[in-house]
């Protein structure tokens, strides 16, 4: 009798962990796909199964030095012509990096900018009453309830608004002038009143990295007042926060504090295997094609970094508070 009560007890725990651990809500991450190559990632993300596919900037390659929008407007036809058919299908959202806003790591002073935004909510088909229509820059946020938990989503524009970076010998350096600025002031404001919703879950898209510090290229800290600006806001959320980002040609997951980020970078542009390590890095750092995923369950964010392979090349566990 024992021996079948305790089957029982069993069997019930290992039910409850089963429906606690159950995939809710599954989404897709990528950036730098480049319409001219081959994205075997595409197969693999079909198999995947997603609810919402999240690109995540340089999201076609259409810039040139001059910054003349030409080059960009056939590059939105060709991938429009080269999406896969389930893509079309799927809920997708966006952001914009420099490849697909004009011109190389362009930020504030392209003159091109307005034109640009133009083509993006044309290509993305963003609707004529939606405010970013009528709004200069692409951010946005967007609100689901998966489970029982509210998951609110904010993509930023990291171009539209941003200070000139300040380089030494081709390396950008640290601009910690009192006004440069990533986001600009209508953006933060912005900013500031969508995190004041209630939440349980934050998802911030950011086309370059906010949390690694150390390697050469665009990256937050470049503004080390704008980065210290926004960590202070979303440290001080009683919500469960992730980071999204794209831009670097290579995949990895950080972690400082409470706060996550996972790169996917790049779809179909991977790099020469060179190593790369920050602090904050958990794991490596991938070059090789990839794609991330995030898993929404009832007690845990799942994050995977895969190859185009379905391959798992880094993986954590977030639970949620």
């Amino acid at each position: 009798m024992k021996d079948s009560i305790s089957l029982r007890i069993l069997t019930l725990t290992l039910f409850s962990s089963l429906c606690i651990s159950e995939v809710e809500f599954k989404m897709g991450l990528g950036s730098c796909n480049d319409q001219r190559l081959p994205t075997p990632a595409w197969s693999a993300l079909e198999k995947e199964d997603l609810n919402t596919f999240f690109f995540l900037g340089d999201n076609v390659y259409g810039d040139v030095p001059s910054g003349e929008l030409q080059n960009l407007e056939n590059s939105y036809d060709v991938f429009s012509k080269n999406m896969p058919v389930w893509l079309k299908q799927t809920e997708k959202l966006f952001i914009w990096d420099d490849h697909d806003y004009g011109i190389n790591d362009g930020g504030g002073s392209y003159k091109n900018k307005i034109k640009a935004q133009q083509l993006f909510n044309d290509f993305w088909n963003i609707p004529t009453n939606d405010i970013r229509r009528s709004r200069e820059g692409i951010y946005f946020s967007s609100e689901k309830i998966i489970g029982d938990k509210s998951i609110l989503i904010v993509g930023l524009d990291t171009r539209y608004f941003r200070s000139d970076l300040d380089k030494v010998n081709d390396v950008y350096v640290v601009n910690d002038k009192p006004n440069a600025t990533i986001l600009g002031n209508d953006q933060w404001q912005w900013l500031k009143g969508e995190l004041s919703k209630q939440h349980d879950v934050l998802i911030i898209a950011t086309s370059i990295q906010l949390l690694a510090t150390e390697h050469r290229f665009e990256k937050w800290s470049n503004f080390p007042n704008e980065r210290a600006k926004i960590l202070s806001l979303l440290n001080d959320l009683d919500s469960t926060v992730l980071i999204i980002s794209g831009d670097r040609h290579r995949g990895g997951i950080y972690k400082q504090g409470d706060l996550v980020e996972i790169t996917s970078s790049s779809l179909n542009r991977g790099l020469p295997p060179i190593v790369e390590t920050d602090k904050l890095l958990l794991g490596k750092t991938h070059t090789i094609h990839n794609y991330g995923i995030i898993e929404f369950t009832n007690s845990y964010l799942n994050l995977y970094l895969k190859d185009e392979n379905m391959n798992i090349l880094e993986s954590l566990e977030i639970p949620l508070k």
